[in-house]
Parts: structure tokens; sequence; C-alpha cells
């Protein structure tokens, strides 16, 4: 049985679907900060660059919103013509958000107006016809001839799989009342005070509507607003929805907390023993598929092929469970044979099938390392569930006891002329035990140390916290001090040289 858990009652909204008892989608929303994709906003021009062909958009977010020439009616209908004043400076305009705010960058814009239906999608400022992609090119180039004996200068659609074997009547109906609809908004922006929203893109409806579709399953959440998003978004009766009145947390009462936990693991165990490394960089995410405990009952060819497609099933599943977005490369244990990378390809084409965020499955490189790219759309887990660590800033190293020893032994020898006769060193507590136990080992240079055991900040072992006399650092020292527990301080006299 499917599961959707919806917590809807404090700033922080938490959505979770769970498909035969693992969870799929985790997606989380906290007020005041998105997402804003698919939103659409009645916002002034503020700057104009030529120099980077584009301009900037207060939509009244915290910074103005990035708008690309290109994305703009003008542009698209002059094919892009020198001389043309794209976008003018105080104008007004209707724009769509593409693309969230990211750290110090603001939003991305298009004021190329999309309105979409599940058969058919109208752009206004454009002028094109498209086709799905499973349109045969007989079926593609018929509603193109269709679909411009219907269109305005300023108009383009995208005919969907849903419409490609219905009729000229049905195109032009639906076309109709996407015009309709585009109208609405028009008015409605007319009327909203810039700047300003005009249209809000719920997410959270999107996601339960697609993960519903053709399923059935128990819905539960713990608020009336959350009864009334459930009841707008699932259209079948296959599905119940049931308020919570335990007051037990949600997430909690369902024993769902630990599923969370494990959707930012960096290691991802399969059934048969083999596992998933997930590494996250700037530049991209790096999956890493090994065989761990599993050593298979076949020949090496069908163990690594059996491996690799439960894995590529896997990271289907976590890339969109963690929202991974951008380069994604995976690197499946070695396979030599194409038809054995084709049917690996081709099993990550289906597990990223239910997503909504637009991916692509490009294909094994030379290096035998599978290539995906997707549409980044909000924050990922990462970002949402977790801070860089104050200790390592985000690298996951520190410095090894070995380092800081010969490290501690330079800057000693560093501070051998200095006035003052006492140092005050403080030692994380894995570095002030090996201190103990080597306080033998160290070069003496005629000054007194003295080490307190404490917490250190950044990736160092050790930090030199002041100089001075004897009887002043040791008074500063204890009273430091007096709040831990066991002998805190070791004290060295070192020897003249």
């Amino acid at each position: 049985m499917d599961k959707i858990l919806l917590d809807y009652q404090n700033g922080e909204k938490r959505l979770g679907i769970w498909r035969d008892g693992r969870l799929h989608v985790f997606h989380i929303e906290r007020d005041g900060e998105g997402p804003y994709a698919g939103n659409l906003y009645a916002g002034i021009v503020r700057e104009v660059v030529p120099g980077m062909n584009a301009a900037f958009v207060d939509i009244g977010l915290e910074k103005n919103a990035y708008l690309p020439f290109e994305e703009t009616p003008r542009y698209q209908l002059s094919d892009g013509k020198p001389g043309v004043a794209y976008v003018r400076q105080g104008e007004k305009l209707l724009v769509r958000v593409v693309r969230d705010p990211q750290g110090t960058k603001g939003a991305k814009v298009s004021a190329l107006i999309e309105i979409s239906h599940p058969e058919l999608v109208l752009i206004k400022g454009e002028h094109f016809v498209r086709t799905s992609k499973n349109a045969s090119r007989q079926t593609a180039d018929k509603w193109k001839g269709i679909a411009l004996d219907h269109l305005r200068e300023d108009e383009g659609v995208i005919v969907r799989t849903q419409l490609l074997e219905a009729g000229e009547g049905e195109f032009v109906n639906r076309l109709a009342r996407l015009r309709e609809r585009y109208e609405v908004l028009i008015q409605r922006a007319d009327s909203v005070k810039a700047p300003g929203l005009v249209s809000g893109h719920n997410r959270m409806t999107q996601i339960v509507q697609k993960w519903t579709d053709g399923t059935s399953g128990e819905c539960y959440t713990n608020s009336s607003e959350g009864v009334s998003l459930l009841k707008e978004a699932v259209s079948t009766d296959d599905w119940t929805i049931s308020r919570a009145k335990s007051k037990i947390p949600l997430f909690e009462e369902h024993q769902a907390e630990a599923d969370l936990e494990k959707a930012v693991k960096k290691i991802i165990w399969l059934s048969n023993g083999a596992y998933l490394l997930f590494e996250r960089t700037e530049a991209m995410h790096v999956i890493d598929v090994n065989t761990g405990k599993f050593t298979g009952k076949h020949d090496q060819r069908k163990t690594m092929l059996e491996t690799n497609l439960l894995a590529a099933k896997e990271v289907g599943r976590q890339v969109i469970l963690r929202n991974l977005s951008g380069i994604i490369i995976v690197d499946f244990i070695n396979m030599t044979s194409n038809a054995d990378r084709k049917k690996v390809k081709e099993e990550m084409e289906s597990a990223l099938g239910r997503d909504l965020t637009r991916s692509v499955v490009v294909g094994f490189t030379e290096l035998g390392l599978l290539q995906i790219t997707r549409k980044k759309e909000g924050p990922d887990l990462y970002e949402l569930m977790l801070d860089d660590c104050p200790r390592c800033h985000g690298n996951g190293h520190i410095q090894g006891n070995k380092a800081e020893w010969h490290e501690l032994s330079r800057q000693l020898e560093g501070m051998r002329y200095v006035m003052d006769e006492c140092i005050w060193i403080d030692a994380d507590p894995e570095f002030f035990a090996l201190l103990k136990e080597r306080r033998k080992e160290l070069e003496p240079h005629g000054k007194q140390v003295l080490f307190r055991q404490a917490a250190v900040e950044g990736n160092h072992r050790f930090v030199i916290r002041a100089t001075g006399s004897v009887k002043e650092l040791d008074e500063r020292a204890r009273r430091a001090s007096s709040q831990q527990e066991g002998d805190s301080l070791l004290r060295l006299t070192l020897k003249e040289d």
C-alpha cells in the first residue's frame, strides 16, 4: 500500500511519499523561502545591461531577478535583431520564475509566459510548433500544419503525447481555453501593483497529482489546510484522505523520521549487499557503485550486470528523493558489453520516469561513467537539512595528528625569540591526549608552554591562544578550565637550546 504524509501545521511544511514501503519523495517548504519556480509576478525592470544581454527585474524578492534578453517577446519575435529595445528601464513586465534564487544570485525569470495543460502548452511571446518526442516525423509534420493555421504571430505551442491522436477540432478547443486562461492572468497582472505576485505555483499539489495518478493508497495530514490541498490534488477515489488526531507529530507517529535521516546519508546499502557512495562537490554529484558484500552466484559479467541494474533503480530513487541537480556522474561497476550498458541506461531512464523535474540520461563516457543532467528546481536535501560542519567547514576532513604534531613543532620553533616567557595553546581532546603521551618529544626552546584541552574551531587540532607571563596565563587558563571535568591542563617547561 502506498502512503502520503503531509505535515502542514508549522512554518515548515513537509511532504513524504512512500511506494512499496520505501520513501520516494520528500519535499520541504518553509514560510518565506519559496520555492518560487513557476510563480508569475508583475515586475519592474530596474536595470538594463546590454553587455550581459540581460536585464534585472524587481519581482518583490530580496534580490532582483535575472532576465536574459532571449527570454523576452521582443527578442524572439524580432529574431534577436540588433538595435531593438527588448526591455526598457522602469517597464512593468509579467514574468515567470524559471529558477529559484541560489546563494548570492537572484531568481532567473522569463517574460515568455507558459500556460500548460496535460495535452497542450501555449507559450506567449514566441512563434513555433513543437511536438512530443514520442511523435513520428509524419505526425509532427501533420501537427505543425494544423497548429500554424490557428496560431497568432506571438504564440507558440507544444503538442503533448496525449493530444497526438486527436483531431483539429479538439486542438482548437484546447487552444481557446488556454488563451482564456492567459487573458485572465493579464487582467490580474494589470490590477496588481508591481512588484507583486500574480499567480502562485503550488509545488506540493503538483507532486501529489503526479505520484497519485494511476495508483492507490492512503493520505494522512494534520491540518484542515492539508486536507484541502490533498482533496484538490488527488483526483481519484483510489486514495483515502485522513486527518490525524493524535498529539504525536505526524512523521513520528508513522515511524517515518528514520527514513528522512537515511535520505542524506553518504552510503546507501542495496538489498544484495552492494552499496552506493554519494559525493557532493561544487561542480557535480558523483555516485560510486561498489559490490560491497555481494559476490554473486553466477559468472562475473552476470554479477556485475545484476548489481548495476539494482544500483540504477536505486540511484534514480535517490536522485528524485535528494532533489539532486546539475551534472550527476554514476560510476557503475565496469562493464565491457555495450548491450549491458544499454540495459543499465534504460533502467536508469525508467527509474527517473516519474520525475517531475526534467532530467536527461546522456549516456556512458569512454571511461564507463554514466552522465545525467537534471534541472535545478529548489534546494536539494543537503541544503535543506544540513549545515556545513563548523569544524571542517564542509570539506569533511580535519588535519591529522601526525601533520599537526609537526606543525606544532614548527610553530614553537618560530616563537623561540618571542619576548614573553609562556605560551598558551588550546588542543582538541584527541590531540591533547597525544601531547600527554609524547610530551617528552617536543623540542625545547626556552619557553614554558601551557596546553589546555578545549574545543578548537576550524580544521586544525590546536590553536595558540596567547603569550605572556607564566602567572598571568596560568590564572587565565585555570579560569577558562574551571567548568571542565578531569585534568584539562598540561604544563611543559622547555629547556634552553
